[in-house]
């Protein structure tokens, strides 16, 4: 299975870290230089940013140049996915790699051939899961909610395609909208023992930029997409959980 590290050039200290751990477990991968943000304002997939959704729906301010080049990197490697035309592992730079990585890689990609995506790093506090499968090694579990955490995930092609078509005109971070499943119907399951956890070791660069406050008379329409968008994502995973989890 390939396995692609999001890395920006600059960060030289984090390529160092991820590859000593990948070098350890004798695992193959390969550098997927980032888009960055900072060196790169003008880069083309930020015109497919809705700006304007953005300021008055989904956060009320700008999003970050870090935000956004993380957004476009993931974007790339999905459109990479689908041309390989195969299931790939993407890891982030800042993580500690379980050194059962190795070990479960041939089962993660055949899971990920049968469910699409998994999330391969813990779940989120706000997440119910519902069990699916149970090996004597491992479990997959559907999550009901996948906000909050792109430090590593297996994705299919059929996969990233919806991805792809659903994000055409994006508004939030990368990890916020795989998590909304209502947008592009994929639904995100959780692999565990997770293969990747975050040591805190590492400054973000993610949030780095973030120049001004919400303003506040944006508050009531950011309120009431924010209970839209919680509608959605209730009635959709209710769907999916009496079809698929309880059938």
């Amino acid at each position: 299975m390939k396995i692609f590290v999001i890395s920006l050039l600059r960060t030289q200290n984090r390529r160092t870290s991820i590859k000593e751990q990948l070098d350890n477990q004798n695992i193959k991968f390969e550098f997927f230089d980032a888009i960055d943000g900072h060196k790169e304002p003008n880069h083309p997939l930020f015109a497919n940013y809705n700006y304007t959704k953005r300021l008055w729906f989904s956060n009320g301010r700008m999003p970050s140049k870090g935000e956004l080049g993380c957004y476009a990197s993931h974007y790339l490697l999905w459109k990479k996915c689908i041309k390989m035309n195969q299931p790939i592992l993407i890891i982030e730079d800042d993580v500690r790699v379980s050194r059962s990585l190795k070990e479960f890689l041939i089962d993660i990609e055949k899971q990920t051939l049968k469910y699409g995506f998994l999330r391969l790093e813990p779940k989120t506090d706000r997440c119910n899961l519902y069990n699916v499968e149970k090996k004597q090694k491992y479990k997959i579990d559907f999550m009901d909610n996948n906000f909050g955490g792109t430090l590593s995930y297996s994705i299919s092609p059929e996969t990233a395609r919806k991805l792809i078509n659903g994000s055409r005109r994006w508004c939030m971070p990368v990890d916020n909208y795989i998590g909304s499943v209502y947008i592009h119907k994929v639904y995100s399951y959780l692999f565990s023992p997770s293969i990747v956890s975050n040591p805190h070791e590492f400054e973000t660069t993610i949030q780095l930029g973030q120049e001004e406050n919400a303003a506040t008379y944006r508050k009531p329409t950011r309120e009431l997409y924010s209970l839209y968008r919680r509608v959605r994502l209730k009635i959709t995973n209710t769907i999916i959980i009496k079809k698929k989890i309880h059938e």
